[in-house]
């Protein structure tokens, strides 16, 4: 299983998500639609003399929501990504990490910005919450 692939399973139990299908780098142009997105950073933090590493994988929960003058709506949209973190604090305190698969060990789950609209038009915007997970990987694989 690849790393996105563990991280889109994980995503999709957090309760927000709940009946809606979570994209790989694709977020449909409909509201109500969601996407989780990969974020190009350095890999590898860390190399030891063992040959593992410490590594780290940074994505975007992204969704389409529905945008403009109503304040309410945007407080509903932000709600989503505040209640989202909040659920990623909590996997992080029960060290409840994604399976990474073989040789690969998750260390912390975080989130680095809070939720925001990313592009918002004229009824419709982007709105999206970056994090990342840093894990161990063992050996020099």
């Amino acid at each position: 299983m690849t790393i996105i692939e563990a991280v889109r399973s994980f995503l999709n139990g957090y309760p927000g998500l709940e009946g809606n299908k979570l994209n790989v780098d694709f977020l449909p142009p409909d509201a109500a639609t969601y996407s989780v997105d990969v974020v190009p950073v350095k890999s590898v933090v860390k190399t030891y003399r063992d040959g593992s590493s410490l590594r780290q994988f940074a994505f975007v929960l992204a969704s389409r929501s529905y945008w403009g003058p109503d304040y309410r709506q945007q407080i509903d949209n932000l709600g989503f990504f505040e209640d989202f973190e909040l659920w990623m604090d909590e996997q992080n305190r029960k060290r409840s990490f994604p399976d990474l698969g073989e040789n690969r060990v998750g260390r912390k789950l975080e989130v680095t910005t809070s939720g925001y609209a990313f592009a918002p038009n004229t009824d419709l915007a982007r709105y999206q919450i970056q994090c990342r997970i840093t894990y161990i990987q063992k050996g020099g694989n």
